[in-house]
């Protein structure tokens, strides 16, 4: 494989909230085919809480996660150059959530191939044990939270459809039946895959994340679900203080 990156770590500490968990920067510096595009994020979180053994659990299993444990073995720097492979255009992450013990943060990435694909990968964890947390640690989901959540899921994407439904009439730039029809399994197989495992926490509201992702020829139709929930609304489902 090809090496199109270079590593410099930038110690940028992310006091979020007040607390002691800081997160710095493994910044990728791109060379190559994109070395001079204007987008030059290529950012990647590197955990640093003071204890080496809650440090190291994260950090690699949120390495190993986001290449899809392609190089479980290797160090973060190496795995990252050799994963990216050319193909990685842009890179950055997001804190949204550090307090209480828990930290949440987002990945964003570009790769580029035979044409560009953007994705965000979520992750959640004990800052406490380095343990990967799941939505049944931070709320109560075996009953009306979890209904609430199918309940609303379902009557978006019924507004999605009807939403797609006009693009055949649009009179500007009408989108064909075959295309409709191709979007519209798409839209099927997301909603009946639907699970809630994907989530994210934010100072005071929780989101469970639907990324129903079209290939991208139809990219342009992918379905927008927005499940958010404020922490008052939800205080007697709660796990976790806030």
């Amino acid at each position: 494989m090809k090496n199109n990156l270079t590593i410099i770590l930038v110690f940028i500490g992310f006091g979020v909230f007040g607390q002691n968990i800081q997160i710095d920067t493994l910044n990728l510096k791109k060379i190559g085919h994109f070395k001079q595009s204007q987008n030059d994020k290529m950012n990647y979180p590197i955990v640093n809480s003071g204890n080496n053994l809650i440090d190291s659990l994260i950090n690699f299993d949120i390495k190993n996660k986001f290449t899809s444990n392609e190089f479980t073995s290797q160090s973060i720097d190496s795995t990252l150059i050799k994963w990216s492979d050319e193909q990685l255009a842009y890179l950055d992450f997001k804190v949204t959530y550090n307090k209480n013990g828990i930290l949440s943060l987002n990945i964003s990435g570009e790769g580029c191939g035979a044409y560009c694909t953007s994705w965000t990968d979520y992750y959640n964890y004990s800052t406490k044990t380095g343990k990967s947390l799941n939505i049944g640690e931070i709320i109560d989901t075996t009953g009306n939270f979890k209904e609430l959540i199918i309940s609303q899921k379902n009557k978006q994407y019924k507004q999605q459809r009807k939403e797609l439904k006009k693009r055949l009439f649009d009179k500007n730039h009408p989108i064909d039946k075959e295309t409709y029809n191709w979007a519209l399994e798409y839209y099927e197989d997301c909603q009946k895959s639907f699970n809630i495992q994907t989530f994210a926490l934010y100072p005071d509201h929780l989101e469970i994340i639907d990324n129903c992702y079209l290939p991208h020829a139809i990219r342009s139709m992918e379905p927008y679900i927005e499940l958010k929930y404020k922490y008052s609304k939800i205080k007697k489902y709660l796990k976790i203080k806030n």
